[in-house]
């Protein structure tokens, strides 16, 4: 059994995550005294104007819809033909995909879970009176918040695994068959190990050790609350660290390996290697950058986590800015799928193309059984009269 590169990598990813999330729930409870958390009451205000507010709002209800309507259809689209049209979609039926579904599940939960309380206190300004319904939403947009920064991460690792394995020599359709991590139903089992890590990630915070969730009355409405010293958690901190430092080291190894193998290959076999090459080079990088984009801003300002440097003091201005950026990481996955993946991009079509058939069909059936009542009544008003 060889151990490759990429199998280093992936077990000092896995050593890293483990380590963090024992120093996380470890660090709490040594030396230091648990800060008192002043809460604020739910009737005080979001203090923003009323131009920025329309345009936080009208970002809100874009990225709901595009979220919303977008990570629906990737869990519904990619399954149906997997199921329906396995042959012709086999690229879709390797495991990698079982993460992607993973992170669309992640995507729409968010939007469903955070958007509606967005929006809603916007036009109302004010928090939720039961503080907990404010402490439910907190912690599980929270909680799913992280599963999706893992979730990116994962599929990079997962990635990289299809497309530098030495025993099937790179990318193959076979390789779930023997991929110790990723391999099998072992993939469903990382799923729920995300959501694990993910949740011990901000259980200091859950617990109420290092934070609260409740009312903040900036753009983010019912969120962590910390200490006014700053927030002490640094498992989220470090999490996303870990994360950011391993899918650039996956992807640089992918990168690495397929433009090496280019040179191997000739002729027609060189054209088709080349368009996968940039399917799978240029959704994994889209997908990387876009987890930068949109939530290093946030980390930067140290808003609502702990950072090594003094956090910055931010205008609630600034904070919906920041916010309205950061919200458009659960709606641009389903368009990079789109503008990236052929063949994301035709299962798409081809379960639209079905279903609307079988709309077309349904109602075809009923204009038919529809004109047959007709006749029958008629014949029988004409036989009585």
């Amino acid at each position: 059994m060889s151990f490759s590169v990429v199998d280093s990598f992936t077990v000092l990813y896995l050593l890293s995550l483990l380590l963090m999330v024992i120093i996380t729930n470890i660090k709490p409870h040594i030396g230091q005294e648990t800060a008192e958390i002043e809460t604020i009451h739910h009737t005080r205000e979001i203090d923003l104007q009323e131009e920025l507010m329309v345009g936080v709002v009208t970002n809100q209800f874009i990225v709901f819809i595009i979220g919303g309507l977008g990570n629906l259809l990737t869990l519904v689209a990619i399954p149906y033909v997997r199921k329906v049209y396995g042959a012709e979609f086999s690229l879709l039926k390797l495991n990698s995909v079982v993460l992607i579904l993973h992170l669309s599940f992640a995507d729409l939960l968010y939007c469903v879970l955070g958007f509606p309380h967005f929006i809603q206190i916007y036009f109302s300004r004010t928090g939720p009176e039961d503080d907990r319904l404010c402490y439910a939403l907190g912690m599980l947009r929270n909680l799913v918040a992280y599963v999706d920064f893992n979730t990116i991460a994962m599929i990079s690792c997962c990635v990289a695994r299809q497309n530098l394995c030495r025993e099937c020599e790179g990318a193959s359709l076979g390789h779930d068959g023997h991929d110790r991590l990723f391999g099998g139903k072992r993939v469903y089992m990382v799923c729920v190990a995300i959501w694990a890590v993910s949740f011990a990630t901000i259980l200091p915070d859950v617990t109420g050790t290092t934070g609260i969730y409740s009312w903040t009355a900036v753009a983010y409405g019912c969120d962590t609350l910390c200490p006014d010293n700053g927030c002490a958690n640094i498992g989220p901190f470090i999490s996303i660290c870990i994360n950011v430092f391993f899918m650039i080291i996956f992807y640089a190894a992918l990168i690495h390996r397929l433009w090496v193998k280019r040179k191997t290959v000739f002729g027609r076999e060189a054209l088709e290697f080349w368009n996968l090459l940039k399917s799978i080079t240029l959704t994994l990088l889209l997908l990387i950058v876009a987890y930068l984009v949109f939530l290093l801003p946030v980390v930067a300002v140290g808003w609502g986590l702990w950072t090594p440097w003094r956090a910055s003091s931010i205008s609630p201005t600034v904070k919906a800015v920041l916010a309205s950026t950061y919200w458009w990481l659960y709606g641009v996955n389903f368009i990079i799928y789109l503008a990236t993946s052929y063949r994301i991009r035709k299962a798409y079509g081809r379960f639209l193309r079905d279903v609307w058939r079988k709309i077309r069909k349904r109602s075809r059936d009923v204009k038919d059984n529809l004109d047959s009542s007709i006749i029958f009544w008629i014949g029988l008003r004409n036989l009585n009269g």
